[in-house]
């Protein structure tokens, strides 16, 4: 079985947890993972025996001539710096070569990242230093050159959702990220009212305006509740509107909350609310693996009816409405705090039952196992 290195420097404690995830599951099927990042993680715990994490320090000029030996690794990155215009030489060129370094020191066959754009010329540079194959998960947030671009150098590409897939893109296959089930815990809820919860990034697009605007115009005797999470440049005017709507004692906005907290706290919602305006808004508001994670602890799913949600869930997991409509989003409320709390327990046990056929990371592991060692 190939030694992958899966490359990252994110931030995201979320995106992290996920990343651990996939390398744990992928050494359950037999590989040896070695997590490669330039961001260094604290208490980080319960990675299998053959996992471990390699922290890249960053190389100063004294740094490249030391590990620049090899001529022809040089002319490599220089030659893809060339072609694609990727980005700052100087940093393709130390990152590139340190990273290679790395991979030949540790004998890895195949590289592998979450997308983001910044690292793509550097996993591609070091892949191709050391004869190694490379994948990424795309999240289609890029389009023309950068999309063109990796569908002409990546071996792989996992598409998140099948609306990203180029028709005549032969190396795409959609793949849905998954979790490990067993970290979502569940919770049975029988008071009448319903506290929703929103995760994600606060931006145009999200549909949190006509959310509010459809929380204000429900009857004072609908017992429903929203918090709020997260952040983004429209958080100053939602609150604004926020008092404007008076809607102080029913809508919450709770900021940013760590990993541990949301873990804690998902099972005690009745049910997730994401109300995108509409497809195009997906990679802006971020949320997709948050939806996932709420599912797992069997919360429905109170969404809109776009393409993408039809991906992500089913009509038996929550409710959808359409996009970009207050009276829609208010009759949805209503029919949803209708259904009581029996009903509303049924499309949480179902949208669990969809996380455990969809989004299990043990399943994701095995297809993308099979996928690297056909390289």
């Amino acid at each position: 079985m190939k030694h992958i290195a899966m490359y990252t420097d994110s931030k995201d404690l979320q995106e992290v947890a996920i990343l651990i995830s996939e390398a744990n599951a992928l050494a359950d099927v037999g590989h040896k993972v070695t997590i490669i990042s330039h961001v260094k993680y604290k208490n980080v715990r319960n990675l299998k025996p053959n996992v471990s994490i390699k922290y890249l320090e960053p190389e100063g000029v004294l740094g490249l001539f030391s590990i620049a030996i090899n001529f022809n690794s040089l002319l490599k990155c220089f030659s893809i710096w060339y072609k694609y215009k990727a980005g700052n030489l100087y940093t393709l060129v130390t990152k590139g070569l340190k990273l290679a370094q790395v991979l030949k020191a540790l004998n890895i066959e195949h590289i592998h990242f979450g997308f983001k754009e910044t690292m793509y010329p550097v996993s591609l540079a070091s892949a191709a230093c050391v004869g190694a194959s490379i994948s990424n998960f795309y999240n289609g947030s890029s389009r023309g050159k950068l999309s063109k671009w990796i569908s002409e150098t990546c071996n792989l590409s996992l598409l998140e959702l099948e609306k990203y897939k180029p028709s005549k893109e032969q190396n795409a296959f959609v793949l849905k990220r998954g979790l490990d089930l067993s970290q979502y815990k569940t919770a049975i809820k029988n008071k009448s009212s319903v506290k929703l919860i929103f995760v994600g990034n606060i931006v145009e697009g999200a549909g949190l305006e006509n959310l509010l605007k459809a929380l204000a115009a429900l009857p004072s005797r609908a017992e429903i509740q929203l918090d709020i999470i997260g952040s983004g440049p429209i958080k100053k005017k939602l609150v604004n509107d926020l008092i404007r709507l008076r809607l102080n004692q029913r809508v919450h906005f709770l900021g940013d909350k760590s990993r541990k907290w949301l873990l804690q706290n998902l099972p005690k919602y009745n049910a997730m609310i994401t109300p995108y305006d509409s497809d195009n808004a997906i990679p802006d508001v971020q949320n997709i693996n948050y939806i996932k994670e709420a599912m797992a602890c069997s919360l429905p799913i109170l969404t809109s009816n776009i393409t993408t949600c039809d991906e992500l869930t089913s009509l038996g997991t929550g409710m959808r409405c359409p996009p970009g409509s207050v009276d829609a989003l208010k009759n949805m409320l209503l029919a949803f705090l209708k259904l009581g709390p029996y009903n509303q327990h049924l499309l949480g046990e179902n949208a669990r039952k969809y996380a455990e056929k969809h989004y299990n990371v043990k399943h994701q592991a095995r297809a993308l196992s099979q996928y690297i060692q056909a390289l």
